[in-house]
């Protein structure tokens, strides 16, 4: 997934800026988790906003429509889940069905002003986060659950908590361990 946001981001800012050259600088940090410990693969980036060159030049980008990067990124990583074998062509063609870009979204209302330590720090520590919250955690001993809260409301009935039993819970968690030797972050 990092390859195919690297090579996005760097297609989609040297086709909007129209130069040939340039790399942007950008920072990757590879997520596993949703709310509630939920398998939810996705990257957080942070990204200049603009192309470095060799020759020393820096080229603003201009603020301009981002779902053809959404589109151009779920293209690349359904690619490479197809070239891996881990996707075939009909499920890739369900997946495009899904409302919402076909799970695939690119954000970029956070944005950081040079000399902003506290906003610096803020995005940092949200990107490096654990996978869950000890204080969001309770174990009920009468009826051997854990209940796992968060602050937003998910599903239908709106609830703000999952129950699961010990054996669950562990499961929950232990699926965001990353492999031996996995890099997680990449520059």
């Amino acid at each position: 997934m990092s390859k195919c946001a690297t090579s996005c981001l760097t297609t989609f800012f040297r086709i909007t800026l129209g130069k040939k050259l340039g790399i942007p600088g950008i920072a990757l940090a590879i997520q596993t988790f949703g709310d509630y410990a939920k398998w939810h693969p996705h990257i957080h980036a942070l990204v200049a906003d603009g192309l470095f060159t060799e020759s020393g030049y820096f080229y603003v980008m201009p603020n301009v429509d981002i779902r053809p990067l959404a589109e151009l990124f779920r293209a690349s990583v359904l690619k490479m889940l197809k070239d891996e074998g881990r996707l075939d062509e009909s499920l890739i063609k369900k997946i495009l069905t899904w409302r919402h870009n076909s799970g695939f979204s690119v954000h970029n209302e956070v944005r950081l002003r040079a000399g902003d330590a506290k906003g610096i720090e803020n995005v940092a520590q949200y990107i490096l986060r654990n996978t869950f919250s000890l204080a969001k955690l309770s174990y009920v001993e009468k009826t051997g659950t854990v209940i796992y809260r968060s602050k937003m409301s998910h599903g239908s009935n709106k609830k703000n908590f999952q129950i699961y039993s010990p054996l669950e819970f562990i499961a929950a968690i232990t699926q965001h361990i990353p492999e031996r030797l996995a890099q997680m972050v990449r520059y």
